[in-house]
């Protein structure tokens, strides 16, 4: 499994706060368990653990209540959990180089070539602006960043109420946040807008940032 595919998987605090519950179980929990523990709708608890399947951090399984009647599928972590610990500090390793090597530049690119992964090809026919801002809340949303929108004409502001690497943005934002400004143009270029310009402005508050996608002169 990629390792952005993995990170991906981790980067959602819904999905973390299910694997902690499963960390935390005596047994492995079903989903109207893990539902109650979380707070979160039985059908939104499915859709996460079938991406904790799929990238590995978590085990599907039957367990049989008496002699009739269906099994009941319970799930429980894999090993591949322990890695957490091992990838976030990594990331505070090569943030932390970056930024003593003034690596913002550097940063950037890299969010531009992870933009080029999720979407390797650019659109044949530039996509329209609100389809490009479709994409862009739709990606953050995947990410965990909450966002809400508002349009004002042609124009889109998205507003991040949190951030799934926070930390690491609050005490390196010239690298975590440039990465995200860079993963924004890229879904921008590759969308084949040219004539939208794309800016990231960090922490309007204390807990948002804020995105707006400008039509180019304005």
């Amino acid at each position: 499994m990629p390792d952005d595919v993995t990170f991906g998987a981790l980067a959602v605090p819904s999905r973390r706060r299910l694997l902690q519950a499963l960390r935390s179980a005596a047994a492995p929990m079903d989903a109207a368990a893990l539902a109650a523990a979380s707070g979160l709708h039985p059908n939104t608890v499915r859709f996460h653990l079938d991406v904790l399947i799929r990238t590995g951090f978590v085990r599907e399984s039957s367990a049989r209540q008496g002699r009739r009647g269906r099994p009941r599928t319970v799930y429980e972590p894999t090993t591949a959990g322990a890695q957490d610990t091992g990838y976030a500090l990594l990331a505070t390793v090569l943030v932390d180089h970056l930024d003593s090597t003034n690596g913002g530049e550097a940063a950037r690119s890299a969010g531009r070539a992870w933009a080029h992964r999720l979407r390797p090809k650019p659109a044949d026919q530039p996509d329209d602006p609100q389809d490009v801002a479709a994409t862009v809340t739709a990606l953050f949303t995947e990410l965990g960043f909450q966002p809400t929108v508002s349009a004002d004409g042609g124009d889109t502001r998205i507003t991040l109420h949190a951030c799934p690497f926070r930390p690491l943005a609050e005490n390196h934002p010239g690298i975590v946040c440039t990465m995200h400004l860079g993963l924004l143009q890229g879904l921008v270029e590759q969308g084949g807008q040219a004539a939208i310009d794309a800016r990231l402005t960090p922490f309007v508050r204390p807990h948002q940032c804020q995105v707006d996608l400008v039509t180019a002169g304005a």
